[in-house]
């Protein structure tokens, strides 16, 4: 039985990972934030819910490093203190930055991969591994282009960052194989 490399995963697979690494994230997300009167957090007010709110910007970053995957607290947390100052444009480029890193090493993995046919099914037909290709490297582009515009005008650049992260969210496009050469069903159970 020969196996797909990966190609074609069930949702169950990916479902499962997915809920571990929310499951995990989520709670170093919400540790963060310290309640107002706690050793660490900000001080206690008499007006507990006023003191919750002064924590705005603490708020926005959990809400934004959520959004982004859940990897981002301190980058997320830079730029919500620095929204609105002299400092918004670098802090935005700084996470712009930290979203495009993942790309960036999956685009290095698929280049290797899909160069020396070791890591991906040798079954898959070439336009497919094109498609994909053009597909990694444009979203990395935009990216990359993300972090620049970032610097110039910040709520674009990360809301372009933003859109581009949610890109790799798209379901792919269903593989592709070799005329004669498409995995059984078993297989593609199998993975």
């Amino acid at each position: 039985m020969a196996s797909t490399h990966g190609a074609e995963h069930g949702l169950k697979r990916f479902a499962g990972f997915t809920d571990a690494v929310f499951a995990i994230a989520l709670t170093l997300l919400f540790v963060e934030i310290q309640p107002p009167g706690s050793p660490d957090g900000p001080p206690a007010a008499a007006d507990v819910a006023r003191a919750v709110a002064e924590q705005w910007r603490d708020h926005l970053a959990l809400i934004v490093s959520f959004l982004g995957i859940g990897a981002l607290p301190y980058p997320a947390r830079l730029w919500a203190f620095h929204l609105g100052s002299a400092g918004e444009a670098e802090a935005s480029a700084i996470l712009a930055a930290v979203l495009l890193l993942p790309s960036l090493f999956w685009l290095m993995k698929w280049f290797y991969a899909s160069r020396h046919r070791r890591l991906i099914d040798r079954r898959l037909a070439p336009d497919y591994v094109t498609q994909m290709t053009r597909r990694y490297v444009a979203g990395t582009a935009v990216l990359a282009l993300a972090v620049l515009i970032a610097l110039v005008a910040p709520r674009l650049g990360l809301g372009l960052s933003f859109a581009a992260t949610a890109y790799w969210i798209l379901p792919q496009p269903k593989p592709r194989y070799r005329s004669g050469e498409e995995p059984s069903e078993e297989e593609r159970t199998n993975d």
